[in-house]
């Protein structure tokens, strides 16, 4: 409804300020377009814009949460953050304004538009716009608060993809593409573990054991990984709990957790060489660290590649398919690392599994006592010991280089198909 509150009138003034478009516009100038304007409410799940629809309407946020998010390469992307009454940003702007750009012409909104909160707001129609930019004294007003924030964002990059770690939105995967990836990879991955399990117990075993159980196994796995994702975004929504930090969480660890028996199976075929026990025994062994594991593995394979895929901008990397191989290399390089622990325990309790697992890390300890200057006394060359078996394990760059070998196969592989027509009617992974 129309402004008619002498304080509305006042909050929405502000509010223009504060926006890129109207910053440097006068008071009296701000006045008459807002007495203009409408107030409007919102209710918590409402849709004030889709991408792609004509931007009838600038929105001005007086109270409440909206969330913006921009579909690319059918991926969903936060755009910037959570409008509404939150803290300028670094050009000293706060988050009240969406659309003023794209509302003259009514051009294609550039994002979704969804309330996450009730609150209320200030519209301003096209037309309104269109009219009031007839005066000169506005339209130069105006001229020049857009000039003042070219200039501010020609100076530094101003981010848009700014999705948090454990809120990325899986891109569609065909299941098709995921076998294929998960099929090549396969061979990949077998010859690395079988050069670390030699590294960790001094002996080789053969270099592509059991394919014949470990290829249709990590097709299985990594379809899990990947269609779990799927399935738990479109079933699960944070935001309807009262903790959707948590809820996010759960929902990032759930996939390691399912597929923990399946990595189990893998890794035992790896391991016939140490332990003689029958696969239907020897696959449980050294499964709690190898949960672990696991978790790190899926938040590296699914949220964190597509993390720094999304923060390499394309003026640095242009093609998207290199964007995808470094965003899936640094977070290789994360997840190998901080996974080497827990995969050298589950290995080593899964090759000698008669050994408890703080013998196991004992021997890591003693191991890595070669490393350290025998002039330090004992007690100090103990804990440097088992500083650098935790920090530094043995292993980790074999452990690093797979994870980043995988991570890249399996996602550009995946990226590099999902435009073709493949003979499937499954169009996503679940």
């Amino acid at each position: 409804m129309p402004i008619s509150k002498k304080e509305d009138l006042e909050e929405c003034v502000n509010l223009m300020r504060q926006s890129s478009m109207f910053h440097a516009c006068t008071k009296d100038t701000l006045l008459r377009i807002a007495k203009d304007m409408d107030k409007e409410t919102f209710q918590k799940g409402d849709i004030l814009l889709e991408q792609g629809w004509p931007q009838t309407k600038a929105f001005f946020i007086a109270d409440g949460q909206i969330r913006r998010e921009r579909v690319v390469n059918d991926q969903t992307h936060q755009v910037v953050d959570t409008f509404g009454n939150t803290e300028p940003d670094k050009f000293g702007n706060k988050k009240i304004a969406i659309g003023a750009l794209h509302v003259i012409h009514a051009e294609p909104a550039f994002a979704n538009a969804k309330c996450m909160s009730t609150g209320h707001m200030y519209t301003l129609p096209s037309q309104v716009i269109k009219n009031h930019l007839g005066n000169a004294i506005t339209s130069e007003e105006v001229v020049q608060s857009l000039a003042v924030e070219v200039r501010r964002q020609a100076n530094q990059v101003r981010w848009l993809m700014r999705t948090p770690l454990l809120e990325q939105r899986p891109k569609k995967t065909n299941v098709i593409a995921v076998t294929i990836a998960a099929a090549v990879e396969s061979f990949y991955r077998s010859g690395l573990n079988a050069a670390m399990n030699a590294r960790l117990s001094g002996q080789w075993g053969k270099l592509f054991p059991n394919m014949h159980i470990q290829m249709p196994a990590r097709i299985l796995y990594i379809n899990g990984f990947k269609g779990l994702r799927q399935f738990l975004d479109s079933a699960v929504k944070p935001e309807d709990y009262s903790s959707p930090g948590l809820c996010r969480l759960g929902l990032s660890f759930a996939p390691g957790i399912v597929m923990t028996p399946l990595s189990s199976v893998l890794e035992a075929t790896n391991a016939g060489h140490m332990n003689p026990e029958p696969m239907s025994k020897r696959w449980m062994r050294g499964t709690v660290w190898r949960m672990v594991r696991e978790i790190i593995f899926g938040i590296g394979l699914n949220q964190m590649s597509d993390y720094w895929e999304e923060r390499i901008p394309a003026s640095i990397v242009e093609s998207e398919a290199l964007r995808n191989a470094a965003g899936s290399m640094i977070a290789g390089v994360c997840a190998g690392y901080l996974s080497h622990i827990p995969h050298n325990l589950s290995t080593l309790k899964l090759m000698t599994p008669s050994k408890s697992y703080f013998d196991h890390l004992n021997s890591l300890v003693a191991q890595s006592e070669a490393r350290v200057p025998t002039s330090l006394p004992p007690q100090t060359r103990r804990m440097a010991a088992t500083v650098i078996a935790i920090l530094f394990p043995r292993a980790v760059m074999i452990r690093t280089v797979q994870i980043v070998g995988s991570f890249t196969i399996l996602n550009g592989t995946i990226n590099s198909l999902k435009y073709a027509e493949l003979p499937t009617s499954i169009p996503t992974a679940f």
